[in-house]
């Protein structure tokens, strides 16, 4: 009984060798034609996404840095969007624009309201996000009052607080420039 036992798993472990053998010799093969089975395609039943929808700041922004208008008009469109803004916009308290950096997040929706008034991303916004005129250079924001800002564009030499400065001034009434 005892011999009978030893040939029947001597038997079994041969048979299992001879199995890894014969997997390890078409393991290269079974390898091969998964790399060069034919690659299937699979479409997307999900539709692309269209681009969002401009906001109202955005359409008031339309042609901002336009070399074909007056540099002027960048301002204005800046005091357009900040109107539409303060219109919007009550409280004065909670966010208050102390300059550049307050405004430009405001705008982005960190106000009250969480409203965006210009996206993220928007060319008006340095990487650093902050408000640029069409030179690259910060707009200087200065508030007068609430719901008033003076505007002011370094000009194309990008040296604030010297003759070629665009400014515009809370009331619309511009200055400034050569």
């Amino acid at each position: 009984m005892r011999k009978t036992f030893t040939i029947v798993v001597l038997l079994l472990v041969f048979a299992m060798l001879g199995v890894l053998v014969w997997v390890s010799n078409h393991l290269g093969t079974i390898e091969r034609k998964a790399v060069t089975a034919p690659k299937v395609v699979v479409k997307s039943q999900i539709a692309p996404s269209p681009p969002p929808t401009p906001t109202a700041g955005e359409l008031l922004l339309a042609g901002y840095g336009d070399p074909a208008t007056p540099p002027i008009e960048d301002l204005r469109k800046i005091q357009h969007v900040a109107t539409g803004y303060f219109s919007v916009i009550k409280d004065s308290a909670r966010f208050p624009i102390g300059g550049n950096e307050d405004f430009a997040a405001a705008l982005r929706g960190e106000n009250p309201n969480r409203e965006v008034f210009v996206r993220a991303g928007n060319p008006i916004f340095s990487p650093a996000g902050l408000l640029v005129d069409r030179w690259g250079s910060p707009v200087i924001v200065h508030p007068e009052a609430w719901r008033q800002l003076a505007l002011r564009s370094a000009g194309p030499d990008r040296i604030p607080y010297n003759e070629d400065d665009l400014i515009l001034a809370p009331n619309g009434v511009s200055g400034g420039g050569k």
